[in-house]
């Protein structure tokens, strides 16, 4: 990957992890098409090893208002969910997995602006785990699924339980991957340089999440 398709991703984590810090999610909708365009190599891998630095970072910030009451749950939809996801992953041809990729990034970005109102259920929880496995490990975004199964959750409440739940869920997507052989010298290199600027944005979100609570 060239310096100048890193110094694009750069300025584009940076965008949507202020985005994301202050919001709870979403700087993935935002950002992760434009990195494709960039370069296809962004995702998922880089964005997955990114990931849990980053929602930990959120999560640790507000971790007082956590509700790991629905974690059970929302790892009993997801764990499967990405395993289905992974091997998609391994299996799709390089069309087709662009095909799917450019799908699912219409899906979520129609999620996203419809925002339905869910029941705080064990089946929202179960589905919105599901989705969010599903994928993790194909375009890189877990939190969709998951944002929408908590959306009813009050601000602070949804940031740190959203991104402590991702946080541990990541991790497994990333043995996974490693497990599967898709992680390479390119990619950690890569996530290197996208975990600094999310770290970037994460700083910058601070003073910008008490306006949106």
């Amino acid at each position: 990957m060239g310096i100048w398709e890193l110094a694009g991703g750069f300025i584009l984590v940076v965008i949507s992890s202020t985005i994301a810090g202050a919001l709870g999610f979403g700087g993935g909708i935002v950002t992760i098409p434009f990195l494709v365009l960039i370069n296809p190599d962004f995702v998922p891998v880089p964005i997955v090893l990114m990931t849990p630095v980053f929602t930990g970072l959120v999560a640790f910030r507000e971790r007082k208002w956590v509700d790991l009451s629905v974690l059970k749950w929302v790892s009993v939809g997801f764990v499967p969910a990405m395993a289905v996801g992974s091997f998609t992953l391994i299996a799709a041809s390089s069309r087709a997995l662009g095909v799917l990729i450019s799908l699912l990034l219409l899906a979520a970005i129609g999620m996203q602006l419809a925002r339905p109102q869910l029941k705080h259920a064990t089946s929202t929880f179960l589905v919105g785990g599901a989705l969010g496995g599903f994928m993790a490990n194909t375009v890189g975004i877990p939190t969709i699924g998951l944002a929408l199964a908590m959306s009813n959750f009050e601000g602070p409440t949804f940031r740190s339980t959203l991104n402590t739940c991702t946080t541990g869920l990541t991790l497994i997507s990333i043995v996974v991957l490693a497990s599967t052989n898709q992680i390479d010298r390119t990619a950690l290199i890569t996530a290197g340089v996208l975990v600094f600027a999310a770290a970037v944005g994460f700083l910058l979100s601070g003073p910008i999440r008490h306006f949106v609570d």
